[in-house]
């Protein structure tokens, strides 16, 4: 069968239009991220940002588990923020934007940024971003997966789960 050129105009107007809305989602999470001022007593990170780190925290770490602590209740995202002031600033503005492009990814399945979800969609959510075919996203994920279970570990609430395992005197 070949393709008419009704069909082709169409397919033509769909990928046009599919790109036009990728790249305004992309310039509406850019518009939201630019110039957000940091949270009170935050470096870097806004109010959005610590609310989205607190969402992932709890959906990697959540109450229901038998943890000592609860990904939120750790405060994460104070620690990631002073991660992310020793950082470049190219580097830190690169990943507080992938922040927000993460709280945005799940508003056209959950009609709600990641932040909003309820628990288990967010665990959901997670899991689907690190066993993505995208190895962007996989490796994104890698990155704030070290961030966000590095602060939830220190925590002192959490530290001394892990005493036993490491002789050096962590969580001391």
């Amino acid at each position: 069968m070949r393709p008419t050129r009704r069909f082709l105009l169409a397919a033509s107007t769909a990928a046009s239009a599919t790109a036009l809305l990728g790249t305004l989602g992309a310039g509406l999470v850019y518009r939201n991220w630019w110039d957000q001022a940091a949270d009170a007593g935050s470096l870097l990170l806004s109010v959005d940002e610590l609310a989205f780190l607190d969402a992932l925290a709890d959906a990697m770490f959540p109450p229901d588990t038998g943890l000592p602590l609860r990904g939120r209740e750790a405060q994460v995202g104070r620690t990631v923020d002073l991660v992310l002031s020793g950082m470049h600033p190219s580097q830190s503005k690169l990943l507080r934007l992938s922040l927000h492009a993460l709280d945005q990814y799940s508003m056209p399945s959950y009609r709600t940024a990641f932040r909003n979800l309820d628990p288990a969609d967010a665990r959901e959510v997670l899991h689907a971003w690190v066993s993505t075919d995208l190895a962007e996203v996989r490796g994104l994920m890698a990155s704030l997966y070290i961030f966000v279970a590095m602060a939830w570990s220190i925590h002192p609430a959490v530290a001394p789960t892990f005493a036993a395992q490491f002789k050096c005197g962590y969580g001391a």
